[in-house]
């Protein structure tokens, strides 16, 4: 109970970043490589905002969210938009997303260096005790935030116009288009919803892990992993794929060795895309035709 406990916190963040896979592949049909170096600027601003310009940790998670879904719409309005319009095969557009990526990385290393960084918690460090299981307030927070942001994002897609239009333009773009729907505004908003996720999963890992140019790297992947395994462009299975993973990988590194974590998830991909390539979340829906 103990591991999975622990895993919890890892897969509300693996979660955020596999939504952001997930919102913008379902909308704009782009694997977006850049997902986890916007994890990764998040972080970066959040220590700016936070421990630099003493902002508090809620005032400098919003700005820190805000600056990203603007960058992500610049991304998407500057770079993506036109090699979509231009009909680039979509490996074109998936290069682009991964010079993106190495863009972003470089202006970390430039602004903020080499060297790692951390935010202090904003809560308590001292555990708390249940009975024989322990668990500390920043884990608590990273849970709490990381599910509020999915409820969020939940009632955004059920209960407003422009959520409702870009669940249209992900079940059938053209059917969308042809009633109306302004596509390509979908297109930046799901780009600006899963920028504002990686930043959010940013700096709610940042008191957990050093912060450090390439961080992006192996947390959009294990991100893509999630979304691979609940389903690519399903929104409730890349939560439960998020929450799947973190805790598969705190029972492999209690029960075997952590050093064996990252094998045992990519291994994990690998039967999932061998059994069931459409992840191990997705409902299967009847339509009469």
């Amino acid at each position: 109970m103990q591991y999975i406990l622990n895993g919890l916190p890892i897969g509300a963040i693996y979660a955020l970043v596999a939504l952001g896979f997930s919102l913008t592949y379902a909308s704009a049909g782009v694997l977006n490589w850049a997902q986890g170096d916007i994890v990764m600027l998040g972080a970066f601003l959040g220590f700016t905002f936070f421990q630099i310009m003493n902002l508090g940790f809620s005032v400098s998670l919003c700005i820190s969210m805000f600056t990203l879904a603007v960058i992500g719409i610049m991304v998407q309005f500057f770079i993506l938009r036109p090699l979509q319009k231009r009909q680039a095969p979509e490996i074109n557009v998936v290069i682009a997303t991964l010079g993106v990526a190495i863009i972003m990385r470089n202006i970390a290393l430039i602004i903020w260096g080499a060297d790692a960084q951390i935010i202090p918690s904003p809560v308590s460090n001292n555990p708390i005790q249940f009975s024989m299981l322990s668990i500390t307030p920043q884990d608590i927070l990273i849970i709490a935030i990381g599910i509020l942001l999915m409820l969020i994002l939940q009632v955004f897609l059920k209960y407003t116009t422009e959520g409702r239009a870009l669940r249209a333009v992900a079940q059938d773009r053209y059917a969308a288009i042809v009633m109306g729907i302004d596509a390509e505004r979908s297109d930046a908003i799901a780009f600006a919803a899963s920028s504002a996720l990686g930043a959010a999963a940013g700096i709610l890992v940042a008191p957990v892990f050093f912060i450090t140019f390439n961080m992006g790297v192996g947390i959009g992947l294990k991100g893509f992993v999630a979304a691979v395994i609940g389903g690519l462009g399903n929104i409730p299975g890349a939560i439960a794929g998020g929450f799947f993973l973190g805790v598969v990988e705190s029972l492999a590194g209690g029960q075997i060795s952590s050093g064996y974590r990252d094998a045992i998830t990519f291994a994990l991909l690998i039967l999932v895309l061998w059994l069931k390539p459409t992840g191990l979340f997705l409902q299967k829906t009847r339509q009469k035709v």
